[in-house]
């Protein structure tokens, strides 16, 4: 039966048991015999040429290294305008799709619901001041009809009321005008007339 150690060298085994026990007596005389057998040199000639390749690993290495930090750096600097980019980008899609938002149909048929509310109480305000402010046509001292030959103060006090009179017509006019405008497209809408494209 083979021992290991002529297992892993063969060549041994032409040697004399009674030179390897002399060979191995001596620490010295064993590294000299060891490095001359054949495996020993190929194992040695390995671990040089290993050692060269990794020398010249190294070396390339070394040659490469100030374009690998030049490229580390740069994709570096990549990373991060990305990263801007990228939170600009959350931005504006933020923005844009509030802008969406604000232009969607229901957004847009509620506003037109709202805004005939609020131009329907805007134009009763009119009304309301002007009914407050002037009181009835007619029903004050001084007018057409409670003084038939009004002197020249009581005509001052009749032009005013008179151009009261047409400023608050003018003003109810052009409100309800608007009101009776938004009420024709909400009940377009209602009937299903209004189409609203995405373009």
């Amino acid at each position: 039966m083979a021992t290991p150690l002529l297992q892993q060298f063969p060549s041994l085994a032409s040697y004399p048991p009674a030179f390897l026990k002399d060979l191995l007596s001596s620490p010295e005389l064993t590294e000299a015999f060891l490095f001359s057998l054949p495996e020993v040199q190929q194992l040695a000639a390995d671990v040089e040429r290993l050692g060269r390749e990794n020398d010249e690993v190294a070396r390339q290495n070394l040659a490469l290294r100030d374009e690998l930090v030049a490229l580390r750096e740069a994709t570096a600097q990549s990373y991060n305008h990305a990263e801007a980019l990228k939170a600009q980008w959350t931005e504006i899609d933020k923005a844009q799709t509030n802008l969406y938002q604000r232009q969607r149909p229901s957004f847009l048929h509620m506003r037109l619901r709202h805004s005939l509310t609020a131009q329907d109480d805007a134009s009763e305000k009119i009304a309301t001041a002007f009914i407050e402010g002037t009181g009835a046509v007619g029903s004050r001292p001084g007018s057409r009809i409670d003084s038939p030959a009004p002197g020249a103060e009581e005509r001052a006090t009749e032009r005013g009321r008179d151009r009261a009179l047409d400023e608050f017509i003018a003003d109810f006019k052009a409100a309800r005008k608007t009101y009776h405008k938004r009420a024709i497209w909400a009940e377009r809408w209602a009937r299903g007339e209004v189409a609203w494209r995405d373009d």
